[in-house]
């Protein structure tokens, strides 16, 4: 089977991948949608399901890309309702002082201080009144501070916390949901003008000249060999990208350098009590920020942030890792009396990341880049 030689490749059926084919038939460019896997299998399901407004983006400077984040938030309440909604987050403070070096620092790009000290009341404070600034969506509250003992504060542990700045961002309970309504959206516009938007998943690709060939996998319905000749081929495997690259014949210097990002699930009652429809955002010991978020009637915890360097399918959570996530619940919420016995189920995905040297997983970008490959 042969198509058209105007057709556009994508390799990587998440939600970058949805996302650029739904652009391509807005311009009425025919496009064919290609995945190892299934749609939104990879990184998009082992997410941490929020849709933020890039908070830590600010601290580490990068101003259009809070902007960024915030734009795109307002636009998928808008128009995503069904899939996005608002969550109000809560994050407990214990000082007043303290973190300002260590801030300044980060947000005038000196990566993260070698030591980790705990942000203080005024710092938080200061950071959310910038963050505020760049809110356009007065649709959400703005941030606020309450005592730990009100009643609109989770309950933390009185002991260890004094404050608790409140604030509202959003969360995507089903992300898989999201990206099949995008693709059918795609395939609709592109009916719509007479093109063709075609989805192609559980397939190898292998480039030979300008034609890509498509071998299927084991469990795949379809045995016959696709060949596509193609006027472009986009990479938007995520983490795969230099395993993809490989598998088309460039094998350059390594772009991406992801970290892997382990949560669990928990049905435990009195957690699930304890956090209602609110989520928690707090600090760990070593500074690395964790959610506490309802999800589909339980709690999911995450997310650790570690260099990998293996195969994205071959990343499992470990149990050091699921310690890590443990103690940061039980520091904040003592009383609810989680152990590792009340997991219900961990996951773990690998962010891609660009690959950089010498510097924290927390203060790598996170912002989306092209690098186009002429010689393929």
């Amino acid at each position: 089977m042969t198509r058209s030689h105007q057709t556009v490749a994508i390799l990587g059926a998440g939600i970058n991948g949805v996302a650029l084919a739904r652009e391509l038939a807005l311009n009425r460019v025919p496009v064919v949608l290609i995945d190892r896997g299934d749609v939104a299998s990879g990184t998009t399901a082992y997410s941490s399901r929020l849709i933020h407004g890039g908070l830590r983006y600010l601290e580490y400077g990068e101003l259009s890309l809070v902007r960024e984040s915030l734009a795109e938030r307002t636009r998928l309440l808008q128009l995503a309702p069904q899939f996005v909604q608002p969550l109000e987050l809560q994050i407990p403070v214990r000082h007043r002082r303290g973190g300002w070096l260590p801030a300044i620092r980060r947000f005038l790009g000196g990566g993260s201080p070698p030591r980790h000290v705990e942000r203080g009341m005024w710092l938080v404070r200061s950071g959310w009144w910038m963050y505020d600034r760049y809110a356009r969506d007065r649709s959400l509250p703005q941030h606020s501070v309450v005592s730990v003992e009100s009643a609109d504060a989770i309950g933390v542990d009185p002991e260890r916390y004094r404050w608790i700045c409140r604030y509202w961002d959003a969360q995507v309970t089903f992300p898989e949901r999201l990206v099949l309504s995008m693709l059918t959206d795609a395939r609709e516009l592109a009916a719509q003008s007479g093109t063709s938007c075609e989805l192609c998943t559980y397939h190898d690709a292998r480039l030979d000249g300008d034609t890509l060939e498509l071998t299927p996998r084991l469990g795949s319905r379809d045995s016959e060999l696709v060949r596509i000749r193609v006027a472009a081929i986009i990479n938007a495997t995520g983490a795969w990208v230099d395993h993809t690259l490989a598998a088309l014949g460039e094998h350059g210097p390594p772009r991406i350098g992801g970290t892997k990002g382990t949560h669990f699930l928990t049905f435990h009652p009195p957690l699930c009590e304890a956090v209602g429809q609110r989520g928690l955002y707090a600090e760990a010991e070593d500074g690395r920020p964790v959610f506490v978020l309802p999800l589909a009637g339980g709690v999911l915890v995450g997310t650790t942030d570690l260099p990998y360097s293996g195969d994205p399918a071959e990343a499992v959570a470990t149990e050091d890792e699921l310690q890590y996530l443990l103690d940061l619940v039980r520091s904040l919420l003592p009383q609810v009396g989680l152990t590792r016995e009340h997991i219900a189920l961990h996951y773990a995905g690998v962010r891609p990341l660009p690959h950089v040297s010498d510097t924290s997983p927390a203060g790598v970008t996170r912002r989306h880049w092209l690098e186009p490959h002429t010689d393929l």
